[in-house]
């Protein structure tokens, strides 16, 4: 489970733990061997070891502290220099544009919430040993990701003929000694359907895939395996690459502009009472594009907006409350696939949504490495669901992801590894279909 504690407010999550749990057994032929090699994998701890905020937080308005008082007197005088250092930023603060404006008012609007919701969490989580006041691990040193090629790779793609639109079913799978070199990943949805992961080789490079686990890798021009297969999702999760200045000038991935968006074939994905879920950078103009054309483009019904409160190992928010540039938080917007044609008894759609949860979490130091929803969401849709990832980076066991660079975090050298006991044969191996 990636829950460590929850609360009426929300959920504590480690990040890790999920990616962890269904690598554990892991088949690999690596090094030519004709027999399988058992090894257990885990995600590197250094992704996830931010143990100091990015921007720094006065110390007499960090609710997230340990909670030792201050000196009376320095804290008078530390007040007073605050007061004098806002007032100088005051004056030479310019008018606020419409963007910056809007981002403000949002600001306000749910700046109680999170922090009413992060006090009972973090509690919570001190409590029970996962975040700690006294850190003993060293920071880490930079740490390095993987050159990633996939995105031009499906430019290149894309070159390639069509496949053939009658083919019923365009989905190929592992079979014992792993995947087929020949076999065609841009234009088949790619399936590992056995119980255990599996590393396997694709385009020179070496993965791994979780149980049970499938993927399309494309760009948004070549989604049609995916319509084809005919399966409905009971749970749809759209990270986007939204356009930012940020994005422009790294220059680390292509964005989608708001427009294009209305270009995915969720209504064709989705299964009456469907959930979908988009993560929002924080501008307004995205979120209001998502309230007030997306979802309704799509018949989504919109019915909660939760937010992901990033912190430290120790427990404080990554970037000031208020900072004028970058919040400690993202928002998740969430809704219902309901046509109007659809009779479905809602009643029956498990648990009702709440419209407004914490998600908090110790955030990867990896660009658009979000946290896993998949405990998070279960009490919110159907037993036993099909749940579909868009403009995915990783693959989770039990769901089928999609994007351009969807095994991205997959790459075996974000992983640690250590060879592994081999199932006992009374047990279910990854060898038995």
């Amino acid at each position: 489970m990636s829950v460590v504690c929850v609360d009426s407010c929300g959920w504590l999550l480690d990040s890790c733990s999920l990616i962890d749990e269904c690598l554990q057994c892991c088949v690999s032929y690596s090094d030519g061997l004709e027999k399988p090699k058992y090894i257990k994998c885990c995600f590197k701890r250094e992704y996830f070891n931010t143990l100091k905020p990015h921007g720094q937080i006065q110390q007499n308005t960090n609710i997230l502290t340990s909670g030792v008082p201050l000196d009376s007197a320095k804290h008078s005088e530390h007040a007073k220099t605050d007061l004098q250092t806002r007032k100088k930023r005051k004056r030479k603060q310019p008018d606020l544009n419409t963007g910056e404006l809007d981002a403000h008012i949002y600001h306000e609007k749910i700046r109680s919430v999170v922090l009413e919701g992060s006090r009972a969490l973090l509690e919570a989580g001190r409590q029970c040993g996962y975040l700690t006041e006294a850190l003993t691990a060293p920071p880490s040193e930079s740490v390095q990701s993987h050159e990633c090629c996939l995105a031009a790779l499906c430019d290149m793609a894309k070159q390639l003929p069509l496949m053939d639109e009658s083919v019923e079913a365009p989905v190929q799978t592992l079979n014992r000694d792993g995947l087929d070199p020949s076999l065609d990943l841009f234009s088949y949805i790619t399936e590992n359907p056995f119980d255990c992961a599996y590393e396997v080789t694709l385009m020179k490079e070496r993965y791994l895939l979780p149980p049970r686990s499938r993927f399309l890798l494309s760009d948004i021009t070549r989604m049609h395996p995916l319509v084809n297969s005919g399966d409905k999702f009971d749970l749809i999760v759209l990270d986007p690459p939204w356009e930012n200045k940020s994005v422009k000038r790294s220059n680390r991935y292509s964005s989608l502009p708001s427009s294009q968006l209305k270009q995915l074939p969720v209504p064709a994905l989705a299964a009456p009472e469907c959930l979908v879920v988009t993560w929002v950078t924080n501008r307004v103009k995205h979120l209001r594009f998502i309230k007030e054309e997306l979802y309704p483009y799509w018949e989504v019904e919109v019915l909660a907006e939760w937010l992901w409160v990033k912190v430290t190992r120790s427990g404080e928010f990554v970037f000031p409350l208020d900072s004028p540039h970058k919040k400690p938080y993202e928002v998740l917007v969430l809704g219902r696939y309901r046509r109007a044609t659809d009779h479905a008894d809602r009643s029956s759609a498990a648990e009702e949504l709440p419209e407004q949860r914490l998600l908090m979490s110790v955030p990867s130091v990896l660009h658009s490495h979000k946290p896993s929803l998949s405990d998070v969401l279960k009490p919110y849709i159907s037993p036993k669901p099909k749940c579909l990832e868009l403009f995915a980076r990783s693959l989770q066991r039990d769901w089928t992801s999609w994007g351009n660079e969807v095994i991205k975090f997959q790459h075996s050298s974000y992983f640690t590894r250590e060879r592994a006991e081999e199932p006992s044969k009374t047990s279910e191996t990854p060898l038995t279909q």
